[in-house]
Parts: C-alpha cells; structure tokens; sequence
C-alpha cells in the first residue's frame, strides 16, 4: 500500500492543518441553480475556504453575473473554462494551479448545504477512523446516501434536519462502494496514490471506479450520518447514480443499511413536528490554564479570566509542593477556585522547579487533554511543571506574568535590574542573591540546560507570547533575544472588576498620609522601606496595609498603622477610614503590571512608584502619578517635597477622576483572537457527553479535609480551630469534662504552632 502512515492519522486537533478547495462545476445545463448554491455556500461554508467555479464547456462570461450577484460576502474564484463534459475529469484536472495541493469538497449546483458543512466533511475525514479518502454527506437524491422518504424530503426546511442530525446523531462514517456525484469530500493524499490509474479510468462510472482505486491503496469511501444536504437537481442526480443502485454491494447493504435507526428516529421526529427550530447547543471550547498555587497576582488574573470568559470553558492544572520540590502533585480544578480538584497525581519523582521533560508529568497532559478536550492551553507559570506543557502540538500562549523560567529568581534583580545572565554571573546569582531564595537545590549549570530547552520548544512550536505590558517583551527580547524578535509578543494589559467609588479629595492633615498596599517581600521594597522612614517619619504618616508577615518588622514604628491582611471587600471602607493623599509602591524589580497600581488609581488615589518595569510604562510624571530611581534617598527626597508641596497632588487627582480601567470581558476577547477557533471543532464535534460531568476521578482517594494550598498556613491553623472546636462542642460521644481538656489541649497546640510559624529570623 502506498499510504503514508502520517497521510492516514487521525486528528483530534482543535483546526485541520489540511488545506481545502470548495469545486462548484458548472455546465450550460446547471447555470440556473448556480446563484442558489452559491448563496447557500457563502452563508454556511468556513469563512477561510476559498468557492472556486468551474465552467464546464461554457464563456466565463455566462457566469459572472450571477457570481457579482451573489459573492459579496467573501470572493469567489472563477476558474478557466474546461474543456469536456466530464464531471470528475474537469474537477481533478480543472482546478487551477494554486490548488493541486488542496484537498477538494465537490458541490453541484442545485445543492443547498447546512452550516458549517464543510468543516464537519473534513472532520469526518480526519476526525475519527485512519485512512479516509472520501467522504460523502447524506442526501436524499440517491437510495444509498438517502436520510429522508420522498414527502419528508420535499417539506422539510434543511435546517431543521440538521438541528436533529446535530441532536441525534451519533457522528459515525460508514463504508460506501462508491463516492456521490453531488458532494463529496476528497483528501489530497488519496487522491496522489491513485493518479497513477487515472490513464484507464472509466470516467463515466467514476463514482465507482474512482471509489474502487482508492479501496485497492488501502483507503477508504465513507458517508458520514451528521452531514446532510438538499438537492434541488435530484432528478439529474438519481441519473448519475444508476450504477451505483445496481452494485451488489449497494444491495448487501441494503439489506441492512445502517442509517435505518436514523432514518426512522430523524423522519418520526419530523412528522411529529417535536424538534425547536433553534440548534442545539454544542459543547463549548476548554481551556487549561497551566499554573502554580503560590496566590499573588497570578492567581487573581487567572481567577478573573476564568470568572469572565463567555465562551469557553476552562480548566486549571496546579502544581502543588513545598521549598526544594514545588511539583509533588499536579491537580486539576474546575476553575481556579482551589476547592475540590477534579482528578490529582502525586509524583513519586517530584519536579524541583521546572522539569526539561518528565514522563509522569506527559503521561498527566495527555489524559487531561484526551479525557477533558482540550482545544488551548495557557500557561501562566511553569514553576513545579515540566517543560512537556509547550510540546503538546496544541494553540499555546505563554503569559508572560514575570521572567520564569529564564530566570530562578524570577523577578531579574540582582543588585539591579539584569540585562545579561551568563554562567559567571549566574553562578554568582544562585549563591549570593537575596532574591534566588526559591530553588536552592538547583545548579547554574541545570538552569542553562533548562533555558536552552525552553528556547529550542518556543522556536519549533506555535507558541503565542504575551505580555501584560510593554516593557515585559522589551526584557524578554533583551535576556532571550534568541527566541524572542520584535514580533513575538502581543501586549494585552490585565483588565480588573475592581469598580469602587471614587475616594473624595482628602483633607488637608499635618502630615502627608501615604499608603503602601500590598504584600512587602524583599522584591517589593521592603529593605528601601526600612532606610527611607527614618528620614521621612517628621512628615509622613504611612499606612501599611496587605502588608502581610513581611511587614511585621514595622509594627510598632512611630507614625506607622499596619495591618498584615484585609478582607478585599472591605477595602473600600479601609481606604476611606485612612483618606490617604498617596500610594507608594518600591517595588525595586520591574513589575509587569500591577493590580495594586489599578486600584489605587480606582480610589482616585495618585501614586509614586519606582521607576522601572510596568511602572514606568503607565504612570507619566506629574500627569497621573510621580516616578522615581529605585533609590531609597531619592524616594526618600521625593517623598518629602510632595509633602511640602500639596499642590501637586491636584493635578493627578484632576486626572484620575476620568480613569477608568481596561475591562477583563476585553481582556479575555484579545486571548481568544490569539487562538481563533471553528465552530466545529473534532474534541467538541465529537463529544459523546460533557467533558465536564462532576464526578471526582475514580482513582482519586476519597479527603475528608481540602485545604486551600495558597492560604497562610497561620488562616489554615485557625479554621481547623474553629472547625474543630465546634466538633467537639456538638459530639454527644464525650462527656463534658473531657470536651473541657480537649478543648484546652487543642487551643494550647495551635497557639504553640502558630507561634513558631510565625517566628522571624532577622539578618
């Protein structure tokens, strides 16, 4: 057999890769049904698949007005005049050069087709068994191929069949002897292994004969039970298709044809008239977002991407671990809610960072993908997974949320922001940078290993870049420009759902009040914090909120309120208690977007920020905010003439009072134009129940505990108090006293371990 084994997989791919050709010949017999088959085609044919017309010995001439007429839509190609009568001839010898490397879907005219038509031909070419050449719709011009009695036919509008095909068909291809000389789908590669026969071909019985070349090269002719068009040339049609009638295999099949369920369930429905005229509702697309479970600014962008996508479903696969292994577990959400996953994996050979490639971790993609249809995937953070996650052959966009896993300490500070990372300064990186704290058990020499894999993945696979801001792609480019060119990255800003009222202009008070908010880790300016307050305290009173364990350190300073944590929904009260005059942010590592920058702006709040990274690319000096070197004198000297000249604040507030932020609805519309998918797509088409039933794994173990990986381990202690207390307060199974010691055995426990959580070790 001369099929390629590539030629004759199936795909399970989102978009066929295949390229195709819609062929409309058209003789001098036909040029009255064109405008009708053509109107039908520029409705409901992929809007990327070019109509091409074929004149079957007539002018051009002849044709062009009906084709001005009806193609304003999208253009329709009209091809040379062929010479001859032959049908088949005209359409495998006639098609214009630019498209013999095209798979061809054959239209007559007369023929009306349903939505989508020519993709679900191509599905069932691709979609499901190897080795399909052909594939044929049902019609009801010839008994073989029919779905509908001659009445149902006639008085049946075409898409109220194929919303009850949509509805009960089962999407399968069964084997035909022979091809439909009204529609057909035929595949480029079947066809180049029977060329070499077209010398002795009988063109005349060439549904047949063309039928039995592809069978003798191992191929095969199917009619699929989802496709059905409308011919109103049918008399002609029953012409052409004598022979076929006559097969003895047409009559073997007869016998017992295996559209006969269909037929009786399609036409009962029909007549009984039970069927709503709208379509039935096809499964939507599913994402997998691809993340880690440290909280922070990632999680939130996933958790509001997933909260407001419209159209399509998604999925978040999380790894989950602890300091030298951050992937001892992969588990898959329902949403980014870390609640009750829906299957998990415990890797018995755990990921330190990120792995080049591991088995288990392939092995887990691959189910997810097959199991779940998986159209796209986004990975916000490859910490704890494997690099397999950009190998998967699917649409895949890398969010650029920071600079892993080019870099391991994932914010490129090392006593200043990196432009170069080679192995001398890595090196040096791993062992003497306050910010390279989080894969200590990794050398410089793997790091490399693992940036050069990741660099080989991006440069061979469809990989979509983005970045929440423009200086994000700049760095990139800059510490990979291997990979990275001009063109690579998409900036798509964040958007929030963040809409609290504007905070009225504050009061004059004696100090300036300032508010920091958010968390205070060292990238974030925590040791700029504690050398700049002593030479502003005199005119500065300082807000710490959101500060978390971090800010500790300051609890008890003169002119300082911190508060480590705050319930998000009452940070609008907590603002307008404070009625701060400006924010600050140190961050001293170039920040790829910033909520914290969006919401204070929301509360009408001008800010002063370091100038580098997404600061810089939005805040414009005096005009909304202020800038200022990552110096803690130069903050410091900043800080204190704002103090001493209120006025400048006016402007800013003037400004912010019009602000109003990038919606993520328009956030998640400019991801799903990276990944534009059809309406019909094989994981979708093919579904034979909602990928996303909830049921838990059946070999996922049943917990009685789910713990939010991303709370503070000090919230976790405290809500297993409650709960537990509570417990033992209601069980009738103790007797009093013994409630009283548990219970008091129970607080002393979790007061000692929250203490020694808690405990700082100050450098």
């Amino acid at each position: 057999m001369a099929v390629e084994p590539d030629q004759r997989a199936s795909s399970c791919g989102p978009q066929l890769e295949n390229r195709r050709v819609i062929c409309l010949p058209v003789g001098a017999d036909t040029v009255g049904l064109l405008g009708h088959t053509l109107s039908s085609l520029l409705r409901n044919s992929s809007p990327d698949v070019e109509i091409v017309v074929l004149p079957l010995g007539i002018e051009q001439a002849q044709l062009q007005a009906v084709m001005r007429e009806r193609a304003e839509a999208k253009p329709v190609v009209l091809a040379d005049t062929v010479v001859g009568d032959s049908l088949w001839q005209a359409l495998l010898f006639g098609i214009p050069p630019a498209y013999r490397n095209h798979d061809l879907v054959l239209v007559r005219p007369g023929l009306a087709v349903p939505k989508g038509w020519d993709d679900r031909l191509a599905l069932a070419a691709y979609g499901q068994e190897p080795g399909i050449a052909a594939v044929v719709p049902l019609c009801d011009s010839t008994a073989l191929f029919a779905l509908l009695e001659g009445n149902d036919s006639e008085r049946t509008a075409l898409e109220a069949v194929d919303n009850v095909l949509l509805t009960l068909g089962q999407r399968h291809n069964f084997e035909m002897p022979a091809l439909f000389s009204g529609c057909c789908y035929l595949r480029r590669a079947a066809l180049r292994d029977i060329e070499p026969h077209w010398h002795d071909m009988a063109w005349e019985e060439a549904p047949v004969s063309l039928a039995q070349r592809f069978r003798e090269q191992g191929w095969h002719v199917v009619c699929c039970d989802h496709v059905y068009v409308q011919d109103r040339d049918g008399q002609r049609r029953r012409l052409e298709m004598q022979g076929v009638e006559q097969l003895e295999e047409t009559r073997q099949i007869e016998q017992a044809h295996p559209l006969t369920g269909l037929r009786f369930a399609v036409g009962d429905i029909l007549r009984r008239g039970v069927m709503k005229d709208s379509a039935p509702s096809m499964p939507r697309p599913v994402q997998l977002h691809i993340a880690h479970s440290w909280g922070g600014g990632l999680n939130r962008w996933v958790q509001q991407y997933c909260e407001h996508d419209r159209e399509r479903d998604n999925l978040v696969l999380r790894s989950i671990g602890t300091w030298g292994a951050f992937g001892q577990r992969i588990a898959l959400y329902r949403s980014a809610h870390m609640d009750q996953p829906l299957r998990y994996w415990d890797l018995t050979y755990p990921i330190r960072a990120t792995a080049i490639a591991h088995l288990k971790y392939r092995m887990i993609l691959e189910e997810v993908i097959a199991d779940f249809r998986i159209e796209v995937i986004l990975i916000s953070s490859l910490i704890g997974h494997a690099l397999d996650a950009l190998a998967t052959g699917l649409p895949t966009i890398f969010v650029a949320h920071d600079y892993y896993p080019f870099c391991p300490a994932v914010v490129i500070q090392f006593g200043e922001v990196c432009e170069q990372c080679e192995l001398p300064r890595l090196t040096r990186c791993f062992a003497e940078n306050e910010q390279n704290r989080f894969f200590r058990n990794v050398t410089a020499h793997e790091w490399l290993s693992l940036r050069q894999r990741f660099v080989d993945l991006v440069n061979h696979r469809q990989t979509a870049f983005v970045a929440p801001s423009e200086s994000v792609a700049r760095y990139w480019r800059t510490l990979l420009p291997a990979a990275f060119d001009e063109e690579r990255f998409t900036v798509i800003p964040h958007g929030v759902d963040f809409a609290p009222d504007k905070l009225p202009s504050p009061p004059a008070h004696d100090k300036l009040r300032v508010v920091i908010l958010g968390s205070l880790a060292p990238q974030k300016g925590r040791a700029l914090l504690e050398t700049i307050w002593p030479s502003v305290m005199d005119r500065v009173e300082l807000y710490l909120i959101g500060c978390d364990e971090d800010g500790a350190i300051f609890d008890g300073k003169p002119g300082m309120t911190v508060m480590q944590r705050y319930n998000h929904a009452e940070l609008a009260n907590i603002m307008a208690d404070i009625q701060p005059e400006l924010g600050v942010l140190l961050s001293i590592w170039p920040e790829t977007f910033s909520y914290t920058l969006s919401e204070l702006w929301l509360f009408g709040i001008p800010v002063l920020a370091t100038a580098m990274g997404s600061f810089a690319d939005r805040i414009e000096e005096g005009t909304n905010g202020f800038l200022c070197p990552p110096q803690a004198e130069a903050i410091a000297d900043k800080l204190r003439w704002i103090a001493a000249h209120r006025d400048c604040l006016h402007a800013p507030r003037a400004w912010l009072a019009h602000f109003h932020h990038r919606r993520i609805d328009d956030m998640v519309a400019d991801y799903h134009a990276l990944t534009p998918l059809p309406a019909f797509a094989a994981p979708r088409y093919f579904a034979a129940s909602p990928a996303l039933a909830p049921l838990p794994n059946a070999n996922t173990p049943a917990r009685v505990v789910y713990i939010d990986v991303q709370a503070p381990f000090s919230q976790a202690l405290e809500e297993f108090g409650h709960y537990a207390g509570q417990k033992l307060a209601a069980t009738p199974r103790l007797r009093t006293w013994q409630k009283r010691w548990l219970r008091a055995i129970l607080g002393y426990g979790l007061r000692g371990a929250k203490a020694l959580a808690t405990l700082r070790r100050r450098k």
